[in-house]
């Protein structure tokens, strides 16, 4: 109901009208609008539950196919019941502690808010974000990444200048060793007592590149 009725507010509303009458918007009735929202939710959820392997939409309910990272048994026994934690973490009251924290203004001006959501990068007011603008800047330089040229064109720019590339990529690698802690990978270093094999024998990158695709990348991280 909840979702059919904020479709219809939608609908309603003055903007959504006038780009109708622009021609912005293809002109459909509050009940074509419904149904369109409803098809590209069951659409985004088959498409999810199907990359997780699952068929049946009674065997993705209370699957909880997840961990928690970072809650303590307290917050799970409330919240996420039955949900592996296997390192802890914070309890309700040091989340309600750092909720206020992060919006004191509240307060005492609740019209204004500085921080706008730890989910957002602000550089100054926000959390720092291991994806940040400034990181994916200094990982496109190391790379190479000229976005004035695209193809052939791109690929001869970065063979003229290799050195600069590995340059950039020495900076790129100091920024991640010096941002703050983000993850708990961050925590953690190798620890190995094998030597280290020398550059000459690892595979080139013409042959790795033969069996390399982006989309097993994101298979992977399923």
């Amino acid at each position: 109901y909840v979702a059919l009725e904020t479709t219809k507010q939608w609908y309603e509303q003055e903007t959504t009208q006038k780009k109708m009458k622009a021609g912005r918007l293809p002109e459909i009735t509050v009940e074509q609008a419904q149904e369109n929202y409803k098809k590209s939710i069951e659409g985004g959820l088959l498409k999810i539950l199907s990359k997780i392997g699952i068929s049946l939409l009674s065997s993705y309910h209370g699957a909880q196919i997840f961990e928690c990272i970072g809650l303590s048994g307290d917050v799970i026994d409330l919240a996420f019941k039955g949900t592996t934690s296997r390192i802890g973490g914070m309890s309700i009251e040091e989340i309600a502690t750092e909720t206020a924290m992060m919006r004191p203004e509240s307060v005492t001006n609740p019209e204004k808010i500085q921080n706008y959501g730890y989910y957002k990068p602000i550089p100054k007011s926000g959390e720092y974000h291991a994806n940040s603008a400034d990181l994916a800047r200094l990982l496109h330089n190391a790379i190479g990444l000229d976005k004035t040229a695209v193809g052939d064109k791109r690929e001869e720019k970065n063979a003229k200048n290799p050195g600069k590339n590995a340059a950039n990529y020495e900076i790129f690698k100091k920024s991640l060793y010096e941002a703050p802690l983000a993850n708990i990978r961050d925590l953690v270093d190798f620890s190995s007592d094998r030597r280290p094999i020398s550059v000459d024998e690892v595979e080139s990158i013409e042959s790795i590149m033969k069996r390399f695709c982006s989309g097993a990348m994101s298979l992977g991280a399923l």
